[in-house]
This record gives C-alpha cells, sequence and structure tokens, in this order.
C-alpha cells in the first residue's frame, strides 16, 4: 500500500498475500516478505514454503514471487541495488545461509554459509563494506549471543561475541555504527565497527525491535507498546539521549514463540 505522505491518503494497494511483514526497498522495487515474524499466538514454525519473497515493481503494480527454494528470515538491500536475503531452514539437511539476488534477473548471485538454528528471524543488514548478521531468534541457538561478519565479496567471516542476544540490526552510514535491538533485554546495543567498541543503552522500552537510523537518529519501535524511542546516533550512547514518543494506551508484554 502506497500512502501519500502530505494528504495521507491511499494512492496505490497491491496485493501480495498474507501476513507481510519485512519491506525493503532496492533496486527500484519493493521486496517483501511474508510469515516471517508471529507472536505466540501465531501458532508452530512455519515450513520453508509459507515463508515467501514477493518482489513489486511500484511502477506497474506488478508483484513477482521470487521461487528456488527461499525460506526468508531476514531481509536487506546492497549498494548495488541487488538484495541479500537471509534463509533459515527448519529442516534436517538444509544449511542456513545469505543470498544475494540480481534485482532485475530474480538470479541467485553470491551465496554464503551461516551459522544455523531452529528459530523465524534473524538480522540482516548491509554496512561499512560488510554484511552483518545476527543468529535465528525463535528457537534453540547452538551459540547465542553470537553476531556474524561476512565480507560479500570473499565470504570470509569474523564471529563477535556480545553481552546480549541480537535480533534486528541497524547501520548508521554517518558514524560507521551498527545498532543492535536486543529483544529480550529491553535495550539496544552500539558497535563501532572500525574499533569493536560497545555501548548499551538499557531501558529502551519492553522488546525493542527494528530499528531504523536516519540522520543524527536512531528511532526503535517496541514490539510489545505502542511507543517509539529515539536516541541520538552521535555522541554517548546514555540515557539523556533517549526520547520516547507513546502511542496510545499500553498493552501486555508479547514475545514471540520460540517453537
Amino acid at each position: 500500500m502506497r500512502i501519500d505522505p502530505d494528504t495521507m491518503k491511499v494512492t496505490q494497494v497491491v496485493s501480495i498475500g498474507d501476513a507481510p511483514d519485512l519491506v525493503v526497498a532496492a533496486g527500484g522495487f519493493l521486496w517483501i516478505t511474508s510469515h516471517v515474524l508471529r507472536d505466540t499466538g501465531a501458532g508452530l514454525l512455519r515450513n520453508a514454503g509459507d515463508r515467501v519473497l514477493t518482489r513489486v515493481d511500484p511502477s506497474t503494480g506488478k508483484a513477482i514471487v521470487v521461487g528456488g527454494g527461499l525460506a526468508p528470515c531476514g531481509l536487506t538491500a546492497d549498494p548495488s541495488g541487488d538484495v541479500w536475503v537471509a534463509n533459515c531452514y527448519p529442516t534436517a539437511g538444509s544449511h542456513d545461509n545469505v543470498v544475494r539476488i540480481d534485482a532485475r534477473t530474480l538470479d541467485f548471485r553470491t551465496t554464503w554459509p551461516v551459522p544455523g538454528g531452529d528459530g523465524f528471524f534473524r538480522g540482516l543488514v548491509y554496512g561499512g563494506g560488510s554484511l552483518w548478521v545476527s543468529e535465528t531468534f525463535g528457537g534453540i541457538i547452538p551459540t547465542p549471543n553470537i553476531l556474524t561478519e561476512i565480507d560479500p565479496q570473499t565470504g570470509v567471516r569474523k564471529t563477535i561475541h556480545l553481552a546480549s542476544a541480537a535480533t534486528g540490526l541497524a547501520w548508521s552510514d554517518g558514524y560507521g555504527d551498527l545498532w543492535i535491538n536486543n529483544f529480550d533485554e529491553g535495550s539496544v546495543t552500539r558497535l563501532h565497527a572500525a574499533t569493536g567498541a560497545m555501548k548499551t543503552v538499557e531501558g529502551v522500552g519492553n522488546n525493542p525491535a527494528f530499528a531504523a537510523v536516519d540522520g543524527d537518529f536512531v528511532w526503535v519501535g517496541d514490539f510489545s507498546a505502542p511507543q517509539v524511542v529515539r536516541l541520538r546516533a552521535i555522541g554517548p550512547a546514555g540515557r539523556r539521549h533517549r526520547e520516547t514518543a507513546r502511542c496510545g494506551a499500553s498493552t501486555r508484554r508479547q514475545t514471540p514463540s520460540r517453537a
């Protein structure tokens, strides 16, 4: 659905099937996953075939489902205009990976393996010339509190140990920082890629999720409450740099299922 930011009227609607969740703009297209996110009332982990990736051309409204055995659990744009997809396979014998998809032809390009698990979501973002990948969330994790940095050209991996499990990831291009959501701890961590220095901000809502960086600020939504927290992307990431906007009455704490 496209909404005019001035009039707030819907100007375009494209049918893409049920349960859309992650959305990324890349190469002049919108890339949308389905059935990735779920909460405690959404049932068990779905099979790979239920989780799909759809490419939408906003100029024509044409929607194409990307085939090839994908099991999307993370999504990010490549600077070239292509898109990277993280795959989480629930079946034995399949190995989790990240794959680069050509935005125009939908051909699969580079594919790199990543640490596996039986969860349904993982953070994935491109920043500073690297792919940043969090562990799977929502299941049994063999190596918790691990962040993986991948060279997208060579596949060389670097493992970074964190104090808390990472979920969603966001990149601050202006400052070379990776912002990491610590969903279960109600905090976010800022990792400076050049030095490896980390700073954690506590008390960022109940379940911080899906941070977005815009200039000098980081906006963090709360999965369990109608509020958005704004943090400064520059300077010490302390409490004095945090502002919270309430969007309505609070809701109960709700944690995604760990099927």
